[in-house]
């Protein structure tokens, strides 16, 4: 075979398979749009019992500090430092417990207590207008947390019930355990503290209600955390290459979603603040110690400067005298410093041992104004993130990767080496200044007496002078840095909220349950036509047997079982018995006008099939008549309206009771066709079938009509139709369609395989 050929069976086979599934859409479109009708009807009552979510959000912006920025860089202002803002981690840090936890601890939003009434069958949380309020509550049992209790209004007090779903008293139920309960006599007292063995609070009544009302125990903010603020909230940053974030939070209250951003972002804003007050706070607290100290000192001296010149007469000391008294003074002052850098220098020493964070030591250095190593951390520090941001793609064996590794390590390395001759630079400075105050101690001891005291004296004063002015200075000068601090976070947009809710979303709902719907449906009929047995379509018959089908027409519901080839000439009904007719025409020659029609089970519609295929015959001006053979259960006779006049039938001719003239009938309302109906039922009706005056009627009908049609039982059961199946020139057995099943196809084929009998023909009855 060619392939064109192939290309074309491969089409056919597509076409096939398409039509398939289209045949299955159509026999099954009632049972999709029921699916689809309850899929919507279920999600309509989901987003009735829904609460409306609103949506809240804010946009922050985050400080990035993209060089080194000094307000005073000396050793008593280490404020700012070299440190890029790692916008991740504050997304991050603001979705953490403890930012949240300041928020709530702000008090403007409440979450301890929830209120809940009844409305229209649904519970709906309210925050206005709430009839009690809960107070001093004290939980025992951790259960009871997120729990809803229901509270009633009873005489002057009310009823505490513990309110299960229903799912819980099943599953109690089930597990044989018993629910717990608080206990009470009588009601309990409004504006007084109640104790039960899980909790203990206090119920004010603020006005009147009728309807009970539910309430829900959440009180600590750890839980309040977890099951409710966690899943709500929602850190996103607008775009990667800016800092702006913008912090959403849903709530099914929306003036409660809007407080809680804004306290949420004051909380950020407050802690960013402390936190970079932090340091100044240290170095503040040194400085106001250190002025008590100095203060102490400074008067001391003033003392015995004042006592000493008064005892020895001494106003003024000479002017060399003077010279050492200054010099000395600044040496102690620049070794004062030199302390304080070592201290320093310590601390970086004890961070970088513990770990290798450049922002933590970026304030120290800032302190001692070492300007090259801060260049080197901020090199570091970028190094460090243009690492990890190819990490997400790359491994550490990347050229680049590799390299930025390389300038990693040089940049630790110089920046211990710096910090060590940093440190040696100060021990060497210190030493310096040691032996230039030990040389001016020298000098001064050659002074005379009286003068070298004054010396000491007026140098501890002017020390503790400058020292003291100086100590104010920094103290004034730290005070207006902390309160010049500003926030690495600031409010770009305040919080917004939308009037419409964000969820449930209505259409969405519905078009995505319908869809659910309709695909469910499109399934469930797919898996029906799978495992169903019933014949849709005459290509079920097609598939099963070789039989061929000679016609299609439409069934008649029932009640309506009449000749129904005369109501419209024109109809779909009248034109497929039409094509029925001139199909058996073609096959019926040579005198050959004998038609059976049959069916395989009870309920086919054989005898609609004959009564019209009768009809339609007469049309055409051919006699005919029309013979029910169905003894068991005849039914010719009412559909042709003879019912009433039959005194004579097949079943008494049979039984050698009546001529053959007197059970021929013929119908005023259908002129071209004769009847002749069962009469009274046998209680023998094989025994009649194989009669020997049914061939002498078969020969008699064959001289005096055209056409003689025949109805017949099922012979899927009953062995009579076989035998009549001798006379007939053709067989029509009927097929019904949602009714006939494939394996009435099969015992067919079985039967005829079998019985060897010839001229089997199929009719299918399709639904109108």
């Amino acid at each position: 075979m060619s392939k064109q050929a192939d290309r074309y069976i491969e089409t056919d086979k597509k076409d096939v398979n398409v039509k398939e599934m289209f045949r299955t859409l159509n026999n099954y479109k009632w049972s999709i749009l029921i699916i689809t009708i309850i899929s919507i009807i279920i999600a309509s009552i989901y987003l009735y019992f829904q609460q409306p979510i609103y949506s809240s959000y804010a946009i922050v912006k985050v400080k990035t500090k993209d060089g080194i920025k000094s307000i005073n860089s000396n050793i008593l202002n280490p404020v700012s430092g070299p440190v890029t803002a790692n916008v991740k981690e504050d997304m991050a840090l603001i979705k953490t417990f403890y930012i949240n936890d300041q928020a709530l601890k702000l008090g403007k939003v409440n979450y301890k207590v929830q209120y809940y009434k009844n409305r229209h069958n649904k519970s709906v949380e309210i925050n206005k207008l709430i009839p009690i309020k809960l107070t001093n509550i004290e939980i025992f049992d951790k259960k009871f947390l997120g729990r809803k209790l229901t509270i009633t209004q009873k005489d002057n007090g009310y009823r505490l019930k513990i309110k299960y779903s229903i799912l819980e008293r099943l599953k109690a139920k089930i597990l044989g355990q018993s629910l717990k309960h608080i206990k009470q006599k009588k009601p309990f007292p409004y504006n007084k503290q109640i104790t039960t063995p899980y909790f203990k609070l206090k119920v004010l009544k603020l006005s009147n209600y009728k309807e009970a009302i539910d309430v829900k125990i959440n009180n600590e903010n750890r839980y309040i955390y977890e099951s409710i603020i966690k899943n709500n909230l929602k850190v996103t940053q607008l775009e990667d290459d800016i800092s702006l974030i913008k912090i959403s939070y849903k709530d099914n209250i929306q003036q409660r979603g809007l407080l809680y951003i804004n306290s949420l972002t004051k909380s950020l804003i407050k802690e960013s603040i402390k936190n970079k007050n932090e340091q100044n706070d240290k170095v503040l607290n040194f400085i106001i110690q250190e002025l008590h100290k100095m203060k102490k000192k400074l008067t001391k001296s003033e003392e015995n400067l004042e006592q000493y010149r008064i005892k020895n007469d001494v106003i003024q000391p000479s002017t060399q005298a003077s010279t050492f008294i200054t010099e000395l003074a600044n040496i102690d002052i620049r070794l004062s410093e030199n302390r304080l850098k070592k201290k320093i220098i310590k601390n970086i020493d004890n961070i970088l041992q513990k770990s290798y964070n450049p922002d933590s030591i970026s304030p120290l250095l800032m302190a001692l104004d070492d300007r090259p190593t801060l260049k080197l951390i901020e090199v570091l520090h970028d190094s460090q993130l243009q690492k990890n941001e190819l990490l997400s793609e790359y491994t550490y064996k990347h050229p680049t990767i590799k390299a930025l590794q390389r300038k990693i390590d040089t940049a630790k390395a110089k920046i211990s080496s710096n910090i060590k001759n940093l440190k040696k630079s100060i021990i060497d400075t210190n030493r310096n200044l040691s032996r230039l105050k030990s040389s001016y101690e020298n000098r001064i001891k050659r002074l005379p007496t009286k003068e070298r005291r004054v010396v000491n004296i007026k140098r501890d004063y002017e020390v503790s002078s400058k020292m003291y002015n100086f100590l104010l200075q920094k103290r004034a000068e730290n005070e207006m840095v902390r309160v010049a601090t500003l926030s690495d976070y600031k409010v770009i947009d305040k919080a917004y909220s939308k009037l419409d809710p964000v969820s449930p979303n209505y259409k969405l709902v519905l078009i995505a349950f319908t869809i659910l719907g309709l695909i469910t449906g499109v399934i469930f009929a797919f898996i029906r036509n799978a495992i169903s047995d019933k014949i849709v379509d005459r290509e079920d018959i097609e598939n099963e047997t070789d039989l061929p089908i000679y016609g299609v027409v439409p069934f008649i519901k029932k009640g309506y079982e009449k000749v129904q080839v005369y109501n419209n000439l024109n109809s779909y009904l009248t034109e497929s018995y039409r094509n029925l007719r001139t199909t058996l025409q073609l096959s019926l020659k040579d005198n050959k006008k004998v038609i059976l029609i049959t069916s395989t089970v009870k309920g086919e519609g054989s005898n609609i099939v004959t009564a019209n295929l009768g009809a339609i015959f007469g049309m055409a001006n051919y006699k005919t008549v029309v013979v029910d053979l169905d003894i068991r259960e005849p039914s010719l006779d009412k559909i042709f309206g003879v019912y009433n006049n039959v005194k004579a039938g097949l079943a008494s001719y049979l039984l050698g009771q009546d001529p053959i003239s007197d059970i021929i009938y013929h119908s005023s309302e259908y002129d071209s066709v004769d009847i002749i109906p069962v009469g009274a039922i046998s209680i023998n009706p094989s025994e009649l079938i194989l009669s020997s005056y049914l061939p002498i009627l078969i020969e008699r009908l064959k001289k005096e009509y055209d056409y003689i049609i025949i109805n017949s039982t099922p012979f899927g059961f009953i062995q009579d139709t076989k035998y009549i199946m001798k006379f007939s020139d053709i067989n029509l057995v009927v097929f019904r369609e949602n009714y006939s099943k494939k394996s009435d196809i099969i015992n067919l084929n079985k039967i005829v395989e079998k019985e060897n009998i010839k001229n089997i023909k199929v009719v299918f009855m399709e639904k109108s």
